[in-house]
């Protein structure tokens, strides 16, 4: 089995998680929006829910492991929809203050998020499609954690005084911050991947749109004419939106699922 000590791994990122986002998120729960509490809890169980898979599967357990895999048709819709309500927040908050210079980071984001939300859709639609097959189920489903490494280390970074960008006078080093979190992950993908090449496809896919979104997020996403269009966002009616991509990542769940069924015995061949 591969990674044996990645549950050790994921429970020091979970462990991470609280530290990086105490100062922005965990310390001011009562004033942030319900689609931020959604987000984080649906990261926060999907750290827990690799933990427990990662532990269950190298201790042996595997019916348990089974079975509680299937938590994953609960959790990914959630992730997904989750994810796409902060999205049209940032959208709402940007359209409110289109002028303000402190929201043009925020239009930024509107290609970072979606980026993170289609490459994880997509690492765990492989990871279902090669559930037998060990190696490669086993570095698609833990490549979906590589796009919460780069939020906690560019929140990691801002704790260095030289790099904090709290204030407008040091605003301007939150980009040196990002860059720094997305070069952490690109560099735990490319670090795996050469680990086992043979089976790093997942990795490099993770590591693509990792850079994908460091790219658009210094180029694209400081065109001026970008921060209307992902603004307009926030006119998209939400509950359709979330309903919508409910279904959507249902969708994808069940594909996976087909596409990775093994094919059946017909009973004459089994029988002889």
């Amino acid at each position: 089995m591969p990674f044996r000590k990645a549950w050790l791994w994921v429970l020091a990122l979970l462990a991470l998680t609280f530290v990086a986002f105490w100062p922005g998120y965990f310390s001011k729960l009562p004033v942030k929006k319900l689609a931020h509490h959604y987000h984080a809890a649906s990261a926060v169980l999907w750290m827990v829910l690799a933990i427990v898979q990662s532990w269950t599967i190298h201790h042996d357990r595997v019916a348990l492991h089974r079975k509680v895999g299937l938590a994953i048709f609960l959790l990914f819709p959630f992730f997904l929809v989750a994810g796409i309500w902060v999205i049209h927040v940032e959208a709402t908050t940007l359209a409110a203050g289109l002028t303000d210079p402190e929201n043009l980071t925020i239009a930024q984001f509107g290609f970072f998020d979606p980026l993170a939300n289609i490459g994880f859709a997509a690492l765990f639609w492989g990871g279902l499609k090669y559930r037998h097959k060990v190696h490669l189920h086993a570095r698609y489903m833990l490549a979906t954690l590589l796009f919460v490494v780069s939020p906690i280390g560019f929140r990691l970074i801002n704790f260095i005084p030289a790099l904090n960008s709290d204030t407008p006078e040091t605003a301007y080093l939150f980009s040196y911050a990002m860059a720094g979190g997305n070069l952490m992950a690109l560099a735990i993908a490319l670090y795996l991947y050469r680990q086992a090449p043979k089976h790093g496809r997942p990795l490099l896919i993770a590591a693509g749109f990792i850079a994908a979104q460091e790219i658009t997020f210094e180029t694209l996403g400081r065109i001026p004419a970008w921060a209307p269009v992902f603004a307009s966002v926030s006119q998209v009616n939400l509950p359709l939106l979330l309903t919508l991509t409910g279904i959507a990542a249902l969708g994808i769940a069940w594909h996976g699922w087909v596409a990775g069924a093994r094919p059946s015995v017909p009973k004459a061949i089994a029988v002889a």
